[in-house]
């Protein structure tokens, strides 16, 4: 059981990032709106949303598309950039805490505008995701072989 989890970790973990990252931008792009300052626990979150970004990243199973997909790329590169931008956007804003400086007005709106961006790239990365999986069959089993097999993969 344990073997069947851990080859099945990246599906597990990419909801994380994808969750944390869009409620993190919304939480924050509301919070801007409402009160005019940065939440005063947004890092926190942003922290958790680069780390969860960067696990996803880690259990990506790219051996098993490479060479069965045409959009793969798009999915590893959207990937890698929203993940640096979400490590960014937690450098940005633990400057601010450890500075004890309130974001002015322009640096709150530009942390909103990198949140949005970043929430942008990470639904985009899912949604790439989706359709490599539900459109192509990558790393989907039927009775214990590949839908669309690895082409390097000699296990079938």
């Amino acid at each position: 059981m344990i073997n069947e989890i851990f080859s099945h970790i990246h599906p597990i973990v990419v909801h994380f990032p994808i969750v944390i990252i869009t409620l993190t931008a919304v939480y924050d792009l509301l919070y801007a709106i409402f009160r005019r300052k940065a939440s005063p626990r947004g890092h926190w979150f942003w922290l958790l949303a680069f780390l969860s970004a960067w696990l996803a990243i880690g259990t990506g199973p790219g051996e098993d598309a490479r060479g069965n997909t045409n959009i793969f790329h798009y999915h590893d590169t959207w990937a890698t950039i929203t993940t640096w931008l979400a490590l960014i956007v937690t450098i940005f804003r633990f400057f601010f805490v450890m500075k004890r400086k309130e974001l002015i007005q322009l640096w709150l709106v530009i942390s909103c505008i990198l949140s949005i961006v970043c929430a942008v790239g990470i639904l985009t990365v899912g949604y790439i995701g989706g359709k490599m999986v539900y459109d192509q069959g990558i790393g989907v089993k039927m009775d214990g072989k590949y839908v669309n097999p690895p082409k390097h993969d000699s296990r079938q």
